[in-house]
């Protein structure tokens, strides 16, 4: 009878448990302050509109560096080519129109009501069959000239995103803020793991501890003009009623770590602002010195753990301007190898009396298809000669990438950074064959 149960039990538990999992993930919650609603998880992804104090949300996840994936607010809307969708009825001043998806993988792009022509951005593709809900229509203009668009509202599977520190949860009021939690603003720090959020709760419990326990000769010196050096002293608890003996407690006062959590905030601020700037234009070794030096000087191991975080992302975001900078370069030795061919050409037709035009690029490379791709990237790639994936390539409507592939072209269309890819993204609206400077291989 009793292992019966005990089989029972184990057998109720992962299912109860995983539910609760499931329940968890999705909550509700409210907006303390205005704040942007984004395209996507991080800073470099346009706005699309604003909510305010009160405002409520759907909240699906997480994501790195403080960033919450959540529903699409009231008011949100997608674009779509209009040739790819099949009207059914017209939208009207009470209700919207119908139309229903006529190509397969139609490009769903994200609207925005504060950067109006911005629509480089998609998350959604949708089947042949599908129904949409249209708003109205619009003319863009794009590199194969004016397009029409019709307005949708957003479907399933589309999301906006917000940062975390201005949302709060609804069902969870009474819960206390952990200090050593600090989510980097710029939206891409990796989540903690389990062995950290162990060190953190160690790090709280002293924390409570040091409260009523510790004491701290408060008059920091300077080493340098950089670095604090802090004096320890040590201060004895009061006897217990049993007529025990004092306790010794040593550690940071509240106010160095409080210190030490302005510092790495203002370094935090100036983090941002350099990657707000054009990528060539990063220069991280000054931050970077500042943060080993704080890192050095940091009152508790949860500061240094913090600031070890920021470091690998300095060297992260290192490695993504040294490969921009030599994507340009790739680029420009393209661009005038070509120059070069052409004006070749054009002096043996005219006499050398005609200037050839210099053409630009999204991006110039070998087209393949990719593999091992992180998930959600397109199937095709464009890589260097040396096979380095400069991008993930998405075909405009009309395009057909299938026939290029193994081919040097140069392609022009929207160029966006997707740091959940670690590189770029491409919508290839036009093809253009190019001859690449072949890198010997090392």
């Amino acid at each position: 009878m009793r292992l019966t149960l005990a089989i029972l039990i184990l057998a109720v538990l992962p299912s109860s448990s995983l539910h609760a999992q499931v329940r968890e993930s999705t909550y509700e919650a409210l907006i303390d302050d205005e704040v942007f609603v984004r395209s996507g998880p991080g800073r470099n992804h346009y706005h699309t509109g604003k909510l305010g104090r009160g405002d409520r949300v759907t909240v699906h996840r997480r994501e790195p560096g403080g960033w919450l994936m959540i529903s699409p607010p009231a008011g949100s809307f997608d674009w779509i080519a209009a040739d790819n969708i099949e009207v059914n009825s017209q939208p009207t001043a009470n209700r919207p129109g119908q139309g229903t998806v006529l190509v397969n993988n139609s490009v769903v792009w994200i609207g925005s009501e504060i950067e109006e022509e911005s629509r480089d951005i998609w998350h959604v593709t949708l089947a042949r069959g599908k129904r949409v809900a249209i708003l109205g229509e619009k003319v863009f203009n794009t590199s194969q000239g004016a397009r029409r668009y019709y307005k949708i509202q957003p479907p399933a599977g589309d999301h906006r995103w917000i940062l975390g520190q201005f949302v709060r949860r609804i069902d969870a009021d009474s819960k206390q803020v952990d200090p050593f939690d600090m989510p980097y603003e710029g939206g891409d720090l990796p989540s903690p793991d389990r062995r950290q959020k162990r060190q953190r709760k160690r790090a709280r419990d002293l924390w409570a501890e040091q409260d009523h326990e510790t004491g701290y000769d408060d008059h920091d010196q300077r080493d340098g003009g950089e670095l604090k050096r802090r004096r320890m002293v040590r201060t004895t608890t009061p006897k217990s009623d049993s007529g025990g003996k004092g306790s010794i407690r040593t550690g940071p006062s509240q106010e160095e770590l409080q210190d030490d959590r302005v510092r790495i905030s203002k370094l935090d601020a100036r983090f941002r602002e350099i990657l707000r700037s054009e990528t060539s234009q990063w220069d991280f070794r000054t931050l970077e010195q500042d943060y080993k030096n704080l890192q050095r000087s940091a009152a508790h191991d949860a500061i240094r753990r913090q600031v070890n975080l920021r470091l690998r992302k300095v060297a992260q975001y290192k490695k993504i301007q040294a490969e921009h900078d030599e994507f340009v370069r790739l680029t420009r030795e393209s661009d005038e190898r070509e120059a070069q061919i052409l004006s070749l050409r054009s002096q043996a037709q005219t006499g050398g009396r005609q200037q050839p035009t210099r053409r630009r690029f999204s991006g110039a490379g070998i087209i393949q298809r990719s593999i091992g791709a992180p998930r959600g990237a397109p199937v095709h790639a464009l890589v260097a000669p040396g096979g380095r994936v400069l991008a993930y390539l998405q075909a405009a409507p009309g395009i057909n990438l299938d026939r290029y592939l193994g081919r040097a072209m140069g392609l022009n269309g929207p160029r966006t950074h997707r740091r959940e890819w670690g590189t770029d993204h491409i919508i290839v609206e036009k093809l253009t064959p190019v001859r690449l400077k072949t890198q010997s291989q090392p």
